[in-house]
C-alpha cells in the first residue's frame, strides 16, 4: 500500500480528505495531523521501535511496581471477561492486554501462548514505547495524549502494519490529578465494526476505574478511605469516589472523580484541609465511624445543600491516632479468657496463598468477618467459593457455631422455601410430623452459606430479605416470627447485576447480600498454581509424592475450565496411580487435549450452521422479546444483541 493510498483523512497535500471529514472521528484526524506534520512520520515506514531494556527497565518497572501489580492483577480478570464475550460472540479474536505508564512504555502485556509471539513481533513487549511519537496514531498512544478513552480501529492507525488491528484504550488516573498511565486492549485482527468496539472500550474503562481504586486503596493503605457517591448503592462499587483521611482527620488525598462529586474545579482546594470543611462531619465523628461502623453506608452532607452517601473503610496500616485529651480507663472487671489464636483452625492468609488477588480477598473477608455485614462470593463453578466460605467461619468468632451450607441450585424449587425457612407440623401435605427447623434456624449463632444464590427462585427472594434486614424467619405453616442470630456468606457464578437488570434477582436484596463482593480468581489466572498443585498433593496423598518435571509442566501449562475442584480430581486420581512415589506425565491422561481445546480456531467454528434459525425461532416464539428470548437461550442480552446483528436478524425484528 502506498503512502498516496494510506494518507489517511489528510490528502497527499495536507488538506482533509471529504472520506476522512465523513467518516473518522475528529480525534483520529487531529491525531493523523500530529504525526504527519509534527512528528515527520511516515505511514509505510515505521521507525525501528524503541525499547527500554535491561537496567533501566528494571529501575522502571520497580519505580511503577504498585502501578504494574495492581495492573496485571485487573489484566488477568479483563482478559477472562473479553474471552467470555468473544466464545459468546459468533466470531473469533485475538487480544493482547497492554498496561503503559504515562510516557508510553509498557510495563506489562498479557495474551494467551498462541499470541504471544505476534504480539513480540509487533513491539508488544515490556520495555517498548507506544506513544505517538513512537507507535503513530494507536490506542495507549492517543489516549495518553488526549487523556481520555479511545478506540483506534483498523484504517485509523497510522502506520501501515498496524491497518488490521483495532485498539481500546482508556486513561488511568492517580490521586490528585496525576495521570498514571494506560490500559489497551488490542485485537490483532479484528474484523468487526468501529460499532461492535462498545462492549470492549465499556469493559477496559471500567478495568482502568478498577485499577485506579486499587492503586490508590494500596498506596493510602495508612488512611481511612472514605468512599462517596450521590446514590447510596453505588457507595462501595468502582463508580464511588475515594478519599484518603490521614489520622489527624485532614485530607491527604483524593481521586479522580472527587471534584466532579462534589462540584469543585480540581482537587487543589482540597488537599490539607480537615474532612470536616468540604463535609458535615467532624474528624472525631468519621473515626468513631470507622471503629464502630466500617463499610456501613450513611448519609452525609456537603456544601450548602448537596447530599449523598459514604462509608469508611479502615486503615489497612494505620498510624496511632493523636488523643486530644486523657482517657480515664474504666475500672477493670475479669474478663473471659481469649481463645488462643491456634484454635481458630486455617487462617485466611493460609488459604490465600501468594496469589495478589486471593491475598486481597482474605484480608478484605478478614476485616468484615466479625462484623454484621454480608459477604458476597463471585467466580466461575470450582474456584473454591465453598471452601473459602468455610475457612472465613473457622477463622471468625463464630468458628464454634454452627456453619449451615445450602446449594440453591441443588434443591428443586418447591422445596428450597421449606428447607431454608423450615416448617411446622402439618403445614403441608408430605410435611413430617415433627415439622423442620430449616437451615436458618439450624444456623443460628453461626454462619449460613447460601451457594447458587443466583438461582433463588425470585418468589422466595423476598422472604430471604425479610430474614436479613428483622433477623427472624417465619416457618412455612406458622405465624410466630423466631430470632436468628446469624451471619451470611452467599456465592454465585452468575452475574447477578444482569440478573436484576433482567427482573430475574430482587434490586434490594442483591445490594442487601452485597455487603462486600470478593471475585475468587479463575486457576488459570492464578499466580500461586505451582504452590496450590504442591499444597493439594499433600492433602490428597496418604505418603509422600513427588511430581515428575514432564508431569508439573502439563499441570501448569492445562487451562483448568474446572478450576481447583477440575485440579484436586484430576491429582486425585494421579496420585493412586503413582505406584512409586512420582506422579508421572502418563498419569495425567485426560490432559492430552488441554491446549487444543481453547485455541482460537475452534471459537471461531463454534457458531453451528443452524445457529441462525435456532435464533430466529427462539425469538418468534417469545414475540421478539429480548430478555424473554436470551433467557430461554441461557445467554444474556448483550450477547443475543451481538449475535442478532450477526445474522442480520435486527431489521427481522423492526419488520
Amino acid at each position: 500500500m502506498t503512502q498516496a493510498m494510506r494518507a489517511g483523512p489528510f490528502g497527499a497535500g495536507g488538506r482533509l480528505s471529504q472520506e476522512g471529514a465523513a467518516g473518522r472521528a475528529a480525534y483520529i484526524e487531529a491525531a493523523w495531523q500530529r504525526c504527519r506534520d509534527e512528528y515527520r512520520l511516515d505511514p509505510d515506514r515505521p521507525p525501528p521501535g524503541e525499547h527500554i531494556g535491561g537496567a533501566a527497565l528494571k529501575r522502571l518497572r520497580e519505580e511503577r511496581g504498585l502501578f504494574e501489580r495492581v495492573g496485571r492483577v485487573e489484566m488477568h480478570r479483563l482478559h477472562g471477561q473479553i474471552e467470555h464475550q468473544v466464545t459468546q460472540s459468533a466470531a473469533g479474536s485475538r487480544y493482547v492486554l497492554m498496561l503503559a505508564d504515562a510516557s508510553g512504555a509498557l510495563l506489562d502485556v498479557f495474551t494467551d501462548n498462541a499470541n504471544a509471539d505476534h504480539a513480540r513481533n509487533a513491539n508488544m513487549a515490556p520495555g517498548f514505547l507506544w506513544g505517538e511519537r513512537h507507535a503513530g496514531v494507536n490506542g495507549p498512544g492517543t489516549c495518553l495524549h488526549d487523556r481520555r478513552a479511545r478506540v483506534v480501529h483498523r484504517d485509523d492507525h497510522y502506520f501501515t502494519r498496524n491497518a488490521r488491528m483495532t485498539c481500546s484504550a482508556a486513561p488511568i488516573w492517580g490521586a490528585n490529578g496525576a495521570l498514571l498511565g494506560v490500559l489497551d486492549a488490542s485485537c490483532l485482527d479484528c474484523d468487526d465494526s468501529r460499532a461492535a468496539q462498545v462492549p470492549t472500550i465499556a469493559l477496559v474503562s471500567m478495568s482502568a476505574r478498577i485499577i485506579e481504586q486499587l492503586h490508590f486503596t494500596h498506596f493510602y493503605r495508612d488512611c481511612l478511605i472514605l468512599r462517596f457517591h450521590e446514590r447510596p448503592e453505588l457507595v462501595g462499587l468502582p463508580y464511588d469516589s475515594l478519599l484518603a483521611i490521614d489520622e489527624h482527620g485532614n485530607i491527604r488525598a483524593v481521586d479522580s472523580t472527587v471534584p466532579g462529586q462534589l462540584g469543585k474545579p480540581d482537587h487543589s482546594g482540597m488537599i490539607g484541609r480537615s474532612v470536616g470543611e468540604l463535609f458535615d462531619i467532624t474528624a472525631d465523628r468519621l473515626f468513631e465511624h470507622a471503629e464502630t461502623h466500617p463499610f456501613a453506608i450513611w448519609p452525609i452532607a456537603h456544601g450548602a445543600d448537596r447530599h449523598g452517601f459514604a462509608s469508611i473503610w479502615p486503615a489497612k496500616q494505620a498510624r496511632p491516632r493523636p488523643r486530644p485529651r486523657a482517657i480515664t480507663p474504666a475500672p477493670r472487671t475479669p474478663a473471659p479468657r481469649a481463645r488462643p489464636r491456634e484454635t481458630a483452625g486455617p487462617s485466611l492468609a493460609s488459604f490465600a496463598g501468594t496469589d495478589p488477588v486471593m491475598v486481597e480477598n482474605a484480608w478484605r473477608a478478614e476485616r468484615v468477618m466479625n462484623r454484621d455485614i454480608n459477604i458476597l462470593l463471585l467466580g466461575e463453578t470450582g474456584t473454591g467459593k465453598d471452601s473459602f466460605a468455610r475457612t472465613i467461619h473457622r477463622a471468625s468468632d463464630r468458628r464454634d457455631q454452627p456453619f449451615i451450607a445450602m446449594s440453591c441450585a441443588a434443591i428443586p424449587e418447591q422445596l428450597i422455601e421449606s428447607e431454608l425457612f423450615g416448617y411446622e407440623p402439618g403445614a403441608f401435605t408430605g410435611a413430617r410430623a415433627g415439622g423442620m427447623r430449616g437451615k436458618a434456624l439450624a444456623a443460628h449463632g453461626g454462619t449460613l452459606f447460601l451457594d447458587e444464590i443466583g438461582d433463588m427462585p425470585l418468589a422466595i427472594q423476598a422472604r430471604l430479605l425479610r430474614l436479613l434486614e428483622e433477623k427472624e424467619i417465619v416457618p412455612l405453616g406458622s405465624s410466630t416470627p423466631i430470632p436468628v442470630d446469624i451471619r451470611v456468606i452467599s456465592a454465585t457464578h452468575r452475574d447477578l447485576e444482569t440478573l436484576v437488570a433482567d427482573g430475574q434477582f430482587r434490586m434490594d436484596l442483591f445490594y442487601r447480600l452485597n455487603g462486600i463482593a470478593l471475585t475468587m480468581p479463575t486457576l488459570r489466572a492464578r499466580t500461586d498454581r505451582a504452590a496450590l498443585i504442591e499444597q493439594i498433593c499433600r492433602e490428597e496423598a496418604p505418603s509422600p509424592v513427588t511430581l515428575a518435571p514432564d508431569a508439573k509442566a502439563a499441570l501448569l501449562a492445562h487451562h483448568w475450565p474446572g478450576n481447583i475442584r477440575e485440579l484436586r480430581n484430576t491429582l486425585r486420581t494421579a496420585i493412586a496411580f503413582a505406584d512409586t512415589g512420582v506422579i508421572e506425565r502418563n498419569d495425567l491422561p485426560q490432559l492430552a487435549q488441554a491446549r487444543p481445546a481453547i485455541s482460537a480456531a475452534p471459537r471461531r467454528a463454534s457458531a453451528t450452521p443452524d445457529e441462525k434459525g435456532r435464533l430466529l425461532a427462539s425469538l418468534e416464539d417469545h414475540h421478539w422479546r429480548i430478555a424473554a428470548t436470551a433467557l430461554a437461550l441461557g445467554m444474556s442480552r448483550n450477547t443475543l444483541y451481538r449475535k442478532m446483528h450477526h445474522y442480520g436478524l435486527m431489521a427481522a425484528g423492526k419488520a
